[in-house]
């Protein structure tokens, strides 16, 4: 599941590609499926989600996977050198994040001239209601310290040195499992309703209907629970 439409930007043979805050390895394995001849690195501080990547490998094999590396890091000190990549991505960390302009920084410290910067962020008022539901969602663990306004990280970013290209929202069906979640906070794991919405995603996951996905795409500008932007470094 993507949170970037990666036919939206051009990457040349031998482009390097950078996915700060991998997790499980989703837009590495999206950029292998979609471009040939790049070099990908994920980076990511939990070690078990970075052993769910180096599985993924195997299991996308057919993919040509020939140089990716993920290892364990911090955004705060990437350990690559300056204007080493074509693309960073980073997906759904900066909300996480205490220091987020400090991690701007290193990310703009690793990427070339030019290159592309691919982040996203939770959609304001989706997760304004999430947080509104359940004081459980805002205080867990490794959670969201804060909610952005789209202004606000255009505005940001842009202060950071990039050049601002266009905005998007994606995963509109995605907004009402949280709410669902999030007001069944303490019984979630085994709530009747949050079930039957879960499988309800992962048949649109696993199965991609064509009408599920064009309804999805007609209520993303208003439902879309995550909010990607497309930046370039000046």
């Amino acid at each position: 599941m993507l949170t970037f439409n990666f036919k939206k930007i051009n990457l040349p043979p031998d482009s390097k590609v950078l996915d700060v805050g991998c997790g499980e390895g989703r837009h590495i394995f999206g950029i292998l499926n979609e471009f040939e001849n790049v070099s990908c690195y994920g980076l990511d501080q939990d070690a078990l989600s970075l052993n769910k990547c180096k599985e993924g490998l195997e299991f996308f094999k057919e993919l040509d996977c020939n140089g990716t590396i993920f290892q364990q890091g911090s955004v705060y000190q990437l350990p690559y050198e300056e204007n080493f990549f074509d693309l960073i991505i980073c997906s759904e960390v900066l909300e996480h994040l205490e220091d987020y302009h400090a991690a701007i920084n290193e990310i703009y410290r690793v990427l070339k001239p030019g290159g592309k910067f691919l982040t996203s962020v939770p959609s304001y008022w989706p997760e304004k209601i999430c947080w509104s539901l359940s004081s459980g969602y805002q205080n867990m663990p490794g959670g969201h310290v804060r909610i952005f306004k789209k202004r606000q990280v255009i505005n940001e970013i842009i202060d950071h040195g990039f050049k601002y290209d266009h905005a998007e929202r994606f995963h509109g069906l995605h907004s009402a499992y949280w709410w669902l979640r999030c007001f069944f906070w303490e019984t979630q794991d085994s709530n009747y309703f949050v079930k039957i919405y879960k499988k309800f995603l992962e048949y649109q996951i696993l199965e991609s209907p064509s009408w599920l996905n064009n309804f999805e795409k007609i209520i993303n500008p208003i439902f879309g629970k995550s909010i990607a932007f497309y930046f370039e470094k000046k």
